[in-house]
Order: C-alpha cells, then sequence, then structure tokens
C-alpha cells in the first residue's frame, strides 16, 4: 500500500496539533524526534502505543509534575526522559522531567510520593521523618 503524503499545514498524526514540519513526514518536528526516541529506546509496542495517547491527550507534559517537557535539550531540567514506574519493569513507562526521574530512582510511585510528603512535613510542619523502605533499591556498594 502506498505511504499517504499529508499536505503542507496539515497536523500532526502523532499529537494531532502542530502542523507538520516536512510534506514527507506525518509528524511535526517535536513528534519526529520523539518516535524516533521511544524506537531507539525498544520500547514496546504496547508501551508505545500508551505513550502516543498520553502525548495526544496531554502534549509533552511530566506525568508526575505537569510541567512542560523540553524534547530537544538534554541538559535542560525538564527534558523529557521515559521512567519505568516500577522500576525495571518494562511494561509500565511514563514521561517525566529528567530532575524528577533523578529524584524517583529506584522507588516506585507509591514510594516517591510518600517520601515527598514526608520532606514536606519535615521542612513546614517540623514533623520528623520516618526511615524508608524502599522495594526496588538497588545499590552496589
Amino acid at each position: 500500500m502506498a505511504k499517504k503524503w499529508k499536505k503542507r499545514g496539515e497536523i500532526c498524526s502523532f499529537c494531532g496539533r502542530n502542523p507538520g514540519f516536512s510534506t514527507q513526514s506525518p509528524y511535526c518536528r517535536v513528534c519526529s524526534h520523539f518516535s524516533a526516541r521511544m524506537k531507539n529506546e525498544r520500547l514496546s509496542p504496547e508501551v508505545q502505543e500508551a505513550l502516543r495517547r498520553y502525548v495526544r491527550r496531554h502534549y509533552y507534559v511530566c506525568a508526575y509534575s505537569q510541567l512542560e517537557l523540553n524534547v530537544f535539550d538534554y541538559a535542560d531540567p525538564c527534558f523529557l526522559e521515559f521512567d519505568h514506574v516500577v522500576p525495571g519493569n518494562p511494561k509500565k513507562v511514563v514521561i517525566c522531567c529528567a530532575w524528577i526521574n533523578e529524584m524517583k530512582g529506584d522507588m516506585t510511585v507509591s514510594e516517591f510520593h510518600r517520601s515527598v510528603k514526608q520532606l514536606f512535613n519535615l521542612w513546614f510542619k517540623g514533623i520528623k521523618m520516618k526511615k524508608p523502605e524502599f522495594r526496588y533499591w538497588y545499590r552496589l556498594l
């Protein structure tokens, strides 16, 4: 079947928002770059489809902080990164800010939320923290 090229000015078939940057591509510049990164990361087709639905619904926004993500500048703290919701489990992946992904590290989402809440309570209410137990914490000595 012949590939259907889009006309100049048509919307992106990935995000549904931006006009395409090329008549040869069905995607805008941002989505084209994002799609290539998903393929380079070797994400499963199911995960890629879930990320496409997320981008179509929310655009490029961090799943944890709701901050707008930078798709191109890897030096930006809000650079788009892929985060495994459960560390090491490739079946559930979300997009998030680089600094959030670095903070979350080897934690699940619930462990991350619990840790952030405890820090908030320590800093603003003076409530002492409890020692956290992280289920997926793997550090080499």
